[in-house]
């Protein structure tokens, strides 16, 4: 049961990851007024990047203490 909802959350984890990949590349805009060009778009999606894939290690190492300390 908990393996079904580890993937679960997963998937639904990356699911979201490629919806704000996606606003960061879609969007012209930022926030501050400030016209988006590739440069700007590649920088903020490797911010995001680098942030769901400390995200990821995280979790991962959790997961492997956790099944360590179940057996």
């Amino acid at each position: 049961m908990i393996d079904k909802a580890w993937k679960t959350f997963q998937i639904i984890q990356f699911v979201l990851f490629l919806c704000v990949s996606i606003f960061l590349f879609a969007r012209t805009v930022d926030g501050h007024g400030t016209a988006q060009t590739l440069e700007v778009k590649l920088i903020s999606f490797a911010v995001w990047g680098i942030f769901y894939l400390g995200i990821l290690a995280i979790e991962w190492l959790i997961y492997f203490i956790i099944k360590y300390f179940k057996h």
